[in-house]
């Protein structure tokens, strides 16, 4: 196994790769296809009518062996979902992956503060993957010790974004790398990631594949395992 693409919303298969791929409530058919997953209510995409229903069959695909993370949850202070109403629907997918012992998947958006005050009262034996992290040093070194992972995509290739600035400073042993469909391969993403931390491409890979050990233990005989 060579790379690891932490969040991705498209199947694909590569003989390098393996992908967490991230489906909501609606595509649990997708569970049939041959990966590892990572299932949530989207802050986007919860409604009054609908969120307690569909976070109900977040928790029942939770029982799904291969369903590895709970995710992507999270706050978000740019779309017209009241706030109120995302508290909600994150709390109780909280409960479920503290309820199933399963890592979160974050979306977080202009939501760090909050994001923060939650995490200081949670389970913090149930790592957190910050998915698509663009904050400060600060920020990133309090989620950290918290017991969080930061993973990081497109950004890498906008030398002005928080992203890259903060990139090459963080612990090896606390970042992921995504592609999110955001238009680069997660080869390209790996080889920039790479670039910018002046490391080579196999000391990296070595690197996330250790820290998807750690933060999923799902590694056997140096290949992620899928159970059966």
């Amino acid at each position: 196994m060579k790379y690891i693409d932490i969040h991705t919303h498209t199947f694909y298969q590569h003989p390098n790769t393996s992908l967490v791929l991230n489906i909501f409530p609606e595509d649990l058919e997708k569970l049939k296809l041959p990966v590892l997953f990572s299932v949530g209510l989207h802050p986007w995409h919860v409604a009054e009518s609908t969120w307690e229903a569909q976070v109900t069959r977040v928790e029942s695909a939770a029982t799904h062996v291969h369903v590895i993370a709970i995710g992507e949850i999270g706050l978000d202070k740019t779309v017209s979902v009241t706030y109120d109403l995302q508290h909600s629907a994150f709390e109780k997918q909280l409960g479920i992956a503290v309820s199933f012992r399963k890592p979160v998947v974050i979306h977080c958006v202009r939501s760090y503060s909050e994001m923060l005050f939650y995490r200081k009262k949670s389970d913090q034996s149930i790592p957190w993957i910050f998915h698509w992290f663009n904050s400060g040093e600060q920020m990133a070194a309090e989620l950290i010790s918290k017991n969080c992972y930061l993973s990081f995509g497109h950004l890498l290739f906008n030398m002005q974004s928080k992203a890259f600035q903060l990139f090459r400073k963080l612990p090896a042993d606390r970042i992921f790398l995504e592609t999110d469909d955001a238009g680069y391969s997660i080869q390209e993403v790996y080889n920039k990631a790479a670039m910018i931390r002046n490391m080579s491409s196999e000391a990296l890979e070595i690197q996330i594949m250790d820290n998807f050990t750690r933060c999923f233990n799902r590694i056997q005989y140096g290949r992620l395992v899928k159970p059966d």
